[in-house]
């Protein structure tokens, strides 16, 4: 009988997420920061029923896959899961966690191809969200440890790359020589909550996420961001909620640029602080690529995008040959979507609302139109409802575009009761994470006398 504190020799199995799995003496033993085949000496930390999590004691026997991290955070930072794992067999796991999730979830008998690199496996991130804690005069800034809100002090992240080793590292010196307080989760306590950025193009944006009004003066800090960056913004939000939402309603804008202006694609955008973009820039925009290429636009005479988000993927596909529809919750959001449509001088039709109560409207509408439809939603997936209502909206052709294989493969088993599965194709957004966007294009069954 597994007893906690137990030291057994243990060898990895199977995966299960970024953990590995294997059996002992009747129980299932799940393990971290191990690679399947590895033998080692671990110590059980937790037992419950047939069940028990452990940690890596010294491996033993090491995989032929398994890599020196080159990063000193990893095992303690949540950021990486995958460092320790060879890149080529880095692509394998995700391929293969995708497909099981088909098998296993959503019951899928269909193909997965191959996972498409990265072209940056490290500094390929634009943007980070890290918690403030510790104590004034001495701030911690970084990750959370595995599995808990415990922050491990993490200044020089290398999925971010220098410039936000540089940010990080100002801005704890900023918080410290002020005598500024790092928010406490325990009693709600503190001024300062995250520092969020992105850089895209030699433009920054930075936001102080405060825990109230922020009384103190960002002039030493907006001084030390002029000597690094070139083009920079700052903005406070303000964040009262006792939740893990990063930022509040709030956000107002303090001095430097702002906006992020580019253009990728052909299509140019621009970035306010709470915008959603990709982190990825190169596998972002491979994506948007593919995305373009599976859906045959030449039979198109609607294109339907939803969960459109600030805009950029439905300005890519819009063309002026069919009329054009995004539909996003979030009015920030659609604001941000409308100007880029006249940056752009897209005829789009952006939509505020929620996608079960607009699309049946849109789709009605657009009943004797063929229909093709892009769907991005975030991690929870579509969900019953949604499903349903895409179900009962007789587009022709559908890309899901998923950064979560989980909550895909569930929705999948429901569209699948009017869809094929004819391509489905993991890319690599994240590396060196156990994280995987999956594109997915889905053909309508049924006849269409059109």
């Amino acid at each position: 009988m597994l007893k906690v504190n137990d030291k057994i020799e243990y060898t990895a199995a199977y995966y299960s997420n970024a953990e590995t799995a294997g059996e002992f003496d009747g129980y299932t033993v799940f393990v971290p920061f191990m690679l399947v085949g590895e033998r080692a000496l671990v110590k059980i930390n937790y037992v419950k029923r047939n069940v028990a999590y452990a940690d890596v004691i010294k491996i033993l026997a090491p995989s032929p896959n398994r890599v020196q991290p080159v990063c000193t955070h990893f095992g303690r930072c949540g950021g990486c899961s995958l460092m320790n794992m060879r890149y080529e067999e880095q692509l394998n796991f995700k391929r293969n966690k995708v497909k099981q999730n088909f098998v296993k979830i959503g019951k899928l008998n269909c193909g997965v191809l191959p996972c498409v690199p990265s072209y940056k496996q490290l500094g390929y991130r634009n943007k980070l969200s890290l918690p403030v804690a510790g104590k004034k005069g001495n701030a911690v800034i970084g990750m959370y440890r595995r599995g808990t809100h415990n922050v491990v002090e993490c200044r020089d992240c290398l999925l971010g790359g220098q410039w936000s080793a540089t940010l990080v590292n100002l801005f704890a010196d900023y918080l410290n020589a002020e005598g500024i307080s790092p928010y406490n989760e325990t009693d709600f306590s503190g001024e300062v909550r995250h520092l969020v950025a992105r850089y895209i193009d030699g433009q920054l944006l930075v936001t102080v996420v405060s825990n109230g009004e922020f009384k103190h003066s960002l002039q030493p800090l907006a001084d030390k961001l002029k000597v690094c960056f070139d083009k920079f913004g700052l903005f406070v939000n303000v964040n009262t909620c006792k939740n893990n939402v990063i930022m509040g309603k709030k956000t107002t804008h303090v001095c430097g640029i702002r906006y992020i202006q580019s253009e990728h694609l052909g299509v140019k955008f621009r970035l306010q602080p709470n915008s959603f973009f990709q982190v990825n820039d190169g596998v972002k925009d491979a994506i948007y690529l593919k995305v373009q290429q599976l859906l045959d636009l030449s039979k198109t005479e609607a294109l339907v995008d939803c969960f459109s988000g600030v805009g950029v993927l439905t300005n890519v596909l819009a063309n002026g040959k069919f009329d054009t529809y995004a539909i996003e919750i979030e009015p920030s959001a659609v604001r941000d979507a409308q100007d880029l449509a006249e940056l752009n001088g897209k005829n789009i039709t952006n939509i505020c609302g929620d996608v079960n109560t607009e699309l049946p409207r849109l789709m009605e509408k657009l009943a004797d139109k063929r229909v093709t439809m892009v769907v991005d939603p975030p991690r929870k997936g579509l969900g019953e409802k949604v499903c349903n209502t895409i179900l009962n909206a007789n587009a022709d052709n559908i890309v899901y575009i998923s950064c979560d294989s989980a909550t895909l493969a569930r929705d999948l088993a429901m569209l699948t009761a009017k869809y094929n599965v004819t391509y489905a194709e993991p890319y690599d957004l994240f590396p060196q994470t156990d994280q995987v966007e999956t594109v997915v294009l889905l053909a309508c069954t049924e006849n269409k006398d059109k």
